[in-house]
């Protein structure tokens, strides 16, 4: 006898249900966030990369500016970025603020990766090179010499350790990135003013994310031989 069969009965359909439907995409919202990690992680480690080849711009202009003109340059402290002297060094190097590197003088970008540019007089300086100079070596019109001794002592020492990384009256200038929190972290928050100052460098940790690279007085002085200025 034939097998009797419902009128009501469908055939089965393709296709997800509802709860296949969540599922998948539960699956796929896991997934992304475990692959969001390690690219933002890498997007990190490239940043810091590219500061460091920024950094390394920055000495080199800054030696350059040296040979061409016979000193560093004093840093920038005006405020008004409708002021002809905004990103220019300034007339004298003042030994008890900390300044901003001179970046139109150098022909270099005004911050690093991380900042923000200033339209106003008030606004903050967010991600600007931050720059300090022995000011001997920077006093325009008086050309550095073999024999000339810094009259202010940078000292660098590891923010892990707390080593000191040179000796005394060894550095000509240095320069350095706030990072990403954009807040200079360490000795670097704390600058001493005087005839001495101690900075912090090192890898990223949870409290210091700066990043920090110098000129030695002994470079300075053998770069300018070799260019033929001593």
């Amino acid at each position: 006898m034939p097998q009797l069969t419902s009128r009501h009965a469908r055939p089965p359909q393709g296709g997800f249900t509802l709860v296949e439907l969540a599922v998948t995409l539960l699956v796929v919202t896991i997934l992304a966030s475990m692959l969001l990690i390690p690219l933002t992680g890498r997007e990190a480690i490239r940043t810091r990369q590219e500061t460091g080849r920024q950094l390394e711009a920055i000495r080199e202009a800054l030696i350059g500016y040296a040979i061409i003109h016979g000193s560093l340059p004093c840093p920038t402290h005006e405020t008004n970025p409708a002021s002809v002297d905004y990103g220019l060094p300034d007339a004298s190097c003042n030994q008890t603020v900390e300044g901003y590197l001179p970046w139109r003088i150098l022909g270099l970008p005004q911050t690093d990766a991380w900042g923000v540019t200033r339209l106003a007089p008030g606004d903050p300086w967010l991600g600007y090179w931050r720059y300090r100079v022995v000011p001997i070596l920077a006093v325009d019109g008086t050309p550095i010499q073999a024999t000339t001794v810094p009259d202010l002592d940078l000292d660098v020492r590891d923010v892990v350790t707390g080593q000191l990384m040179v000796d005394d009256k060894a550095l000509a200038a240095l320069v350095y990135s706030t990072g990403p929190d954009r807040t200079a972290n360490g000795d670097n928050a704390s600058f001493e003013a005087g005839a001495s100052a101690i900075y912090s460098m090192g890898g990223p940790t949870t409290t210091f994310d700066d990043q920090l690279a110098w000129i030695s007085h002994p470079e300075l002085i053998a770069r300018l031989a070799a260019a033929g200025r001593l």
